[in-house]
């Protein structure tokens, strides 16, 4: 290769398409506002910031719009990377730029999970960025660019750069993320945030969060910043005495052109001095990781803090302070009884949850949940073949009965063999998301919300949001007008929530705006996981007869002595 990392490089940064509609793409409400996709790749964009500055960069993400040829031909190089959910197209740039002999550099959370599927790429960075970079490029200026190269130890996030937020076109995006801190206290067996970036989470300063959102000010951005914390407050010392105050002092400073997302543990409605302080910040959405409304699987799973507490108390205290909740559930839990879709449909409902986001439980590379199953022999490849390796997870081969199975946990998952029927926990998915997701059952939801959530905000939008706000309310209009079952529902929620004011009107119309995308992905889920259910229950058959009889592990619950819990499906 007659490439130098001190020469003035092109580098094209690739975001690999996420291939399957998923309650987390919310493709159709995108459109309402002009949008192609739900934000931009913040690991790319802090990749190019890490990179020396004299190259030039492009950033290419595929779930905008499809690759350019001339933005192939105009790189030197290629650096891409992803989530499980991207690895189809990730393995494809691999295979692409190695049979064009195009340089390409790997990196980013699935790679550094399953290194061994990525080996075809010339460069393979596992682990985070500001720790491994440094690595290969002294290694490249030595004359060897090529091979892994993984991280000794966690770095410190203070020494993180603001991310390179001018390769962005911000029309293109719903909301654009930022990173306050990685790494989170608890210990999910399910989780593998916790085996990528460690249980002590490491925090940025505020003056590096600052300076990001003034790059994000001075590019004319104005509207949602999604804080993609693994735990928001997994260091709450340093969120209540620094950030948050760093927060509110900033937007009282630039007249808050912004207002924020984030995730956490349900414990933070444990804390009212704190759920105070983020609504002065101006947070109004937080997921969490709720998983299960019952209390001894949540022990099983090693997350028991989500059951110190009524959950539907909690989140009642959460809308108390203006913030709305979102809620991710998981079906196929060890230990799991007949009758959780009816608990799950009963927490979603009373809790006014509209943001309710059901799959199935996969056993994730890299996690505490995979290598038990392969101790117990119960772990299954994509194709439904019991396996001795997590390498053998996701292999191709003449067993992927299931090749068009989508790697994503809301349609896909229970690659392993449960203690219920893999049949009755898909139908419960069924059941779950057709009656959550009816028309009256969510728009009700929402009027009720309307009627609990406290809203007080400083919130004061720029052009770019309000002439987007102003696309999206015309095109949901439209488009609630176009059904019969919801064209009454719109408008009685919209002339109830007029008197919230304009950030409470906006909080409901997000919502009502998000049905759009849930009502098309209802129909997309039902129609897979009833296409998919054949197939299970042949391959759970063959399973049967293989070894005699169906038989799993009895459970076990685990001692109250255990190591404290996970903070969510993150």
């Amino acid at each position: 290769m007659k490439l130098f990392p001190d020469q003035a490089l092109r580098c094209l940064l690739i975001n690999p398409e996420f291939r399957t509609e998923s309650f987390w793409s919310f493709s159709a409400s995108c459109e309402l506002k002009g949008a192609k996709s739900i934000s931009p790749p913040l690991g790319l964009l802090t990749v190019a910031a890490i990179m020396p500055q004299h190259w030039e960069f492009r950033l290419a993400d595929l779930n905008v719009r499809p690759l350019q040829q001339s933005d192939w031909d105009w790189a030197d190089m290629i650096c891409t990377g992803g989530m499980l959910p991207q690895q189809p197209g990730l393995l494809e740039i691999i295979e692409r730029a190695v049979s064009e002999d195009k340089y390409i550099v790997v990196g980013g959370a699935d790679p550094s999970s399953e290194s061994e599927l990525y080996r075809r790429a010339h460069t393979l960075v596992v682990g985070e960025g500001e720790e491994v970079i440094p690595l290969w490029l002294e290694s490249w200026r030595q004359g060897n660019p090529y091979g892994v190269f993984t991280e000794r130890n966690k770095p410190d996030v203070t020494i993180s750069p603001t991310p390179r937020f001018d390769l962005v076109e911000f029309d293109q995006y719903l909301m654009i993320n930022i990173q306050y801190s990685r790494g989170c206290p608890f210990n999910c067996e399910f989780c593998d945030i916790i085996e990528l970036y460690g249980r002590r989470p490491r925090t940025k300063t505020v003056e590096q969060i600052s300076n990001e959102l003034d790059a994000l000010l001075a590019q004319g951005y104005s509207g949602e910043v999604f804080i993609v914390d693994d735990n928001f407050i997994g260091n709450k010392v340093n969120l209540t005495k620094n950030l948050l105050p760093g927060l509110i002092a900033w937007n009282r400073r630039n007249g808050s052109p912004f207002y924020y997302a984030t995730e956490s543990s349900l414990n933070l409605m444990d804390d009212n001095a704190l759920m105070a302080q983020m609504r002065e910040a101006e947070f109004r959405n937080v997921f969490f990781g709720i998983e299960t409304p019952d209390p001894d699987v949540l022990r099983i799973t090693q997350k028991k803090q989500n059951s110190y507490r009524p959950i539907l108390d909690r989140i009642h205290k959460l809308y108390d302070h203006g913030m709305v909740a979102f809620g991710g559930f998981i079906l196929g839990f060890d230990g799991e009884k007949d009758g959780v879709d009816e608990l799950m449909i009963n927490l979603i409902e009373d809790a006014c949850i509209n943001f309710a986001m059901v799959g199935l439980l996969v056993a994730l590379p890299n996690t505490q949940l995979t290598r038990r199953l392969l101790k117990e022999r119960r772990l299954l490849s994509m194709g439904g073949r019991l396996i001795d390796s997590e390498l053998e997870m996701f292999a191709q081969g003449e067993d992927r009965n299931l090749e068009s199975q989508p790697i994503d946990q809301t349609i896909a998952g229970l690659n392993f063999r449960t203690q219920r029927s893999r049949q009755r926990i898909m139908e419960d998915l069924v059941t779950v998301v057709s009656t959550v997701y009816e028309p009256k059952r969510y728009f009700d939801r929402v009027l009720r919300l309307s009627k609990l959530l406290k809203v007080k905000s400083k919130h004061r939008p720029r052009w770019f949001e309000i002439k987007r706000d102003l696309r999206g309310f015309a095109r949901l209009t439209w488009e609630m007008m176009r059904h019969r079952d919801t064209r009454y529902l719109y408008w009685r929620n919209l002339f109830a929530a007029i008197p919230m004011g304009v950030a409470g009107l906006s909080s409901i119309m997000n919502l009502m705006g998000a049905y759009v995308h849930f009502r098309k992905q209802v129909v997309f889920t039902v129609t897979e996981i009833r296409q998919q259910i054949p197939i299970i229950v042949e391959l759970d058959r063959r399973l049967a007869e293989q070894d005699g009889e169906a038989r799993v592990p009895e459970l076990v619950i685990l001692n109250e002595s255990c190591t404290t819990q996970g903070a969510g499906s993150f």
